[in-house]
């Protein structure tokens, strides 16, 4: 039954990708700000976020930011039309890069690279530039749904990515490619299971954050990234932004996990309006922690 909703889902916003991008974004935020009014609980989770990460702005800020957001959410959704369905050239087209240079010297180093990719405007585009330079593959999160999981698979697989799942199985193919000098892309932002990570403050607040990355970049001393994809105003397409991250190189958990957050907080500054704050990232809080969702 959720496999059908997904390809159901599919097959409505697959004809957004015949619209010139703008026209389709334009729509999208519409939908986005429709969805956001009626659905009570993505709003909920919405506000709790923002009021966590922005306590300094005031309650009209924290609204308006809340409507940019579902705005560009929307945007976001029917952009699936051109990275699932459409014609790669068509995206390709639409992507400049900043400090291209920042991942061409760290993949002269011959150790690998991992990208730190947060939920931030639309990541996906990280697949239509990285395998035309390098050889490249992203690490995903298995979804229950088979029907959208082979959507997505195919959809990322067919401009050059491998992918790998979050399994041993999927870590171990990951690491012999890094070996192997292949720059790897992680979603570094994802809520991991409490044995997989540590809490680390991100916007203030203790957040349990991933040891994954960590990992990665440690088991062969590999250069770490991180990019930021933010979407231009008026269907100019979409700039992805190279960073360097200091601070991971380290076998304190705590202390790389920190390091994380306060790269990807700083990404998330460019463009708060553009993040994925409908996202509980702070679902598992530390015992004796209040939940900022209840």
């Amino acid at each position: 039954m959720q496999s059908l909703k997904f390809l159901f889902i599919a097959s409505l916003v697959a004809p957004f990708g015949l619209l010139p991008l703008r026209w389709s974004q334009a729509i999208g935020s519409r939908l986005g700000l429709l969805l956001i009014k009626y659905n009570r609980k993505r709003a909920h989770i919405l506000r709790c976020n923002l009021k966590a990460c922005f306590p300094e702005k005031s309650e009209a800020e924290r609204e308006k930011l809340l409507l940019e957001n579902a705005s560009e959410t929307g945007k976001w959704f029917l952009e699936s039309a051109y990275v699932w369905f459409g014609n790669p050239n068509y995206l390709c087209k639409r992507v400049s890069v900043r400090n291209p240079e920042i991942l061409e010297t760290a993949h002269q180093q011959k150790r690998g690279v991992v990208i730190v990719l947060p939920h931030l405007g639309n990541w996906e585009l990280i697949n239509f530039y990285v395998p035309q330079q390098y050889p490249f593959a992203a690490m995903y999160k298995p979804i229950s749904s088979p029907g959208l999981e082979n959507i997505i698979f195919k959809a990322r697989s067919r401009v050059g990515t491998k992918m790998f799942s979050t399994n041993i199985k999927g870590v171990r193919q990951a690491l012999k490619g890094m070996r192997k000098n292949n720059v790897l892309a992680v979603l570094s932002d994802h809520l991991p299971t409490k044995e997989a990570g540590v809490y680390a403050p991100f916007f203030g607040q203790p957040a349990l954050t991933g040891k994954l990355t960590q990992a990665l970049v440690n088991s062969n001393q590999s250069e770490v990234v991180l990019s930021t994809i933010i979407r231009k105003p008026k269907g100019q397409g979409f700039e992805i932004i190279f960073h360097r991250i200091e601070g991971m190189h380290t076998e304190d958990n705590i202390a790389a996990a920190t390091a994380l957050n306060a790269a990807i907080e700083k990404s998330i500054l460019l463009a708060p309006e553009q993040y994925q704050w409908v996202y509980r990232r702070f679902a598992s809080p530390p015992e004796g922690a209040p939940d900022i969702y209840a």
